[in-house]
Parts: structure tokens; sequence; C-alpha cells
């Protein structure tokens, strides 16, 4: 028997990552007690999207295969969902593909098509699937703490996974929408579905439109040597997490922890921490230090004044993932440790 991974959004910054981590594991827990060897690795991603990685991928490793495709298409989720090896009895899916925050709020239409139908076509399929190998399939959805309302109380008291949904963005609203319908798939027993809301990933090479881009692109651009404007306010705490420790919390989360721990709500808050600007560029002036890296410089200035598509702060300032570390979920989220990674990675 052995069970076959799908990731969807698989060439993502995340995407790329989880791929490379479930390629170093021979065997995945499909239950507390139940590991099986990976006898196929499924990247899934856009037709159009610049596939030399995954690519990369298939010539490295006889385990990964690939499929493009759309995930609005149920023909095209049902090729990456279908089961390669003929002893499969287990697929385990990862679904992280999306349409970002800034570009989900310049195209209303775009972002429910992808985020919304296009996460119901997925469930729909996992669920067909469960119904042909005679149990429901283990479905991780990856959300944001964009759901969460923000509030006056929820700015002053760290959020967690009983928290009111009513995001300020179309990209939260879609995200809450889904964590909703796999809780309620769960229930009914057509799928086995975790939901893990992830903060925002620092360390993502190249630009974006959102607020929290500022967060990573502190430390990302002026290590490259090139002088960067802040936009957001240098002291307002904002929730980080760490790429590799979501890779593992994600793996986890799919096999280790059981539908029982998760009782009805199947929501989870992965791990971050509460980062200022203040706090990022001081940990990437003491990395640049070590390291002996020539630093670009910092200028201040104004969300009014930002490229973002928003042009006020939009996030709670923190999450509560007690819960995550109660299960048993990885913890380390490091700004020194994060910021030397993407310096051997991007700039070394």
């Amino acid at each position: 028997m052995s069970v076959q991974a799908v990731v969807i959004g698989a060439n993502g910054f995340l995407g790329r990552r989880l791929v490379e981590t479930l390629r170093r594991r021979r065997n995945l827990r499909v239950s507390a007690n139940e590991k099986l060897p990976v006898s196929s690795i499924v990247l899934f991603d856009v037709a159009d999207s610049s596939d030399a990685f995954m690519r990369r991928q298939c010539d490295e490793d006889s385990r990964c295969c690939l499929v493009l495709g759309s995930l609005t298409k149920a023909e095209d989720t049902a090729e990456a969902l279908r089961p390669r090896a003929t002893d499969c009895r287990s697929v385990v899916s990862f679904h992280l593909a999306a349409m970002l925050s800034g570009q989900a709020e310049a195209n209303f239409d775009g972002g429910m098509q992808v985020n919304l139908f296009g996460a119901i076509t997925v469930i729909e399929q996992v669920r067909a699937l469960g119904v042909k190998l005679g149990r429901p399939q283990i479905y991780v959805y990856v959300s944001t703490d964009y759901v969460a309302c923000f509030n006056d109380t929820n700015r002053r008291v760290p959020i967690n996974e009983e928290a009111f949904r009513l995001s300020p963005t179309s990209y939260g609203v879609h995200k809450a929408c889904v964590e909703l319908l796999v809780c309620d798939y769960s229930r009914h027993g057509f799928i086995d579905g975790r939901v893990a809301r992830i903060s925002a990933v620092i360390g993502r090479p190249g630009f974006s439109n959102s607020v929290s881009s500022s967060y990573s692109m502190i430390f990302t651009q002026t290590l490259l040597g090139r002088d960067y404007t802040v936009y957001p306010d240098m002291d307002y705490p904002y929730p980080c997490s760490c790429i590799d420790n979501n890779c593992r919390c994600l793996i986890k989360l799919a096999g280790k922890v059981t539908a029982e721990q998760l009782g009805h709500n199947r929501v989870v808050q992965l791990p971050a921490r509460s980062l200022t600007l203040r706090q990022i560029w001081a940990a990437t002036q003491r990395v640049a230090a070590e390291l002996d890296i020539k630093l670009g410089a910092i200028t201040q200035s104004s969300l009014a004044e930002s490229p973002f598509s928003f042009k006020s702060m939009n996030v709670v300032p923190a999450v509560d993932h007690s819960m995550a570390v109660s299960l048993g979920l990885p913890d380390n989220v490091d700004v020194d440790s994060i910021i030397k990674e993407y310096v051997r990675r991007f700039v070394a």
C-alpha cells in the first residue's frame, strides 16, 4: 500500500518549498498510527506558469509528476488527484494555490473564480476520490489570518481559531468561506479536511503590492544592496511566519493530527511571531554584519503614498497559535534564522 501527495499550487513560493520537503520523505502519515511509502508526488499548477522548477523536480525524482491546468476545471483537478500507483490507497492533497490579496482586491471576479469556486471544485473532486478509495481523503487547505475581523477587539486581543470571520479584504472573505466549507464537508464525512491558517510568510523574493510585502522586502531588497522605501509604520506589529516551519506543520497536520483532536472546527492557526519593521531591520543589520554583507538604505514614507492596493493596515497585529503547539506542531519562527536562510538561497 502507498500514499500519493498532491501539491496544488506547486510553483509558488510555499509550494516549491513544500515539494522539496516532501521529496526528502520516503513515507507519509495518513493517520496517527499509519505511515505509508510515498509512491507519487503530483505537482499541479496553472498552465502558463514558468514550470522549470517543477520539471526539474520530475527529472530528479521519479515519484514526481507534473500536471498543468486550472483548479477551476473539474477535469484538470481530477487528473491531478488521480492515483498513479496501483497500490495507492490514500491521496493527501495540499491546497496552496490562490489569487493573493492585492490581485483579488483589484480583480473581484477573478478572485472569486480562483479562491472560492476553484476551492469548491477541488473539494468536490477530493470528495469523489474518497468514494472511489473507500474512505474520506485528507485535504489540507491553506488559509490566512486575513479571515479575521479587523475590529477594536482583535486589535487588542490575539486572534485564534474561534475568532469571528469578517475580513476587510476580498481575499480574506474567500478564505473564510472555504474554511467553513472544509469544516462542513468534514462533518458530513465527505472529506477529512484540515485548515492551516498561515500568517504572512517573510523572506519571499521579488515584489508584491500587499502591505505585508514590506515585512519581507525590508531585508530581501536591502540585502541585495538595494535601497528600499518603507511605507507602514516601523513600530506596527505584524504576524510573520517561517516557510520551513510552515511546511513541517502542513505535513504533520495532514497525518499526525487526528480528526478527533480537531473536532468540528478543522482550523489550526500555525505558529507566527508578531514583528515590527524596526525589529526586522535590526535583525537584518545583525545578519549583514555577521555575514559581511553591504546593506542598501531604508527611508520612511507612509501608506498613503504607497503603491499598495490597501492604504491602511488590514491585518490583526497578533495571533494565538497555542492550539498548534498543543497538537505538537513545530514552533520554530526566528527572524534571524529566516533572514539567514534567505541569504543562503538568494544572496550567497
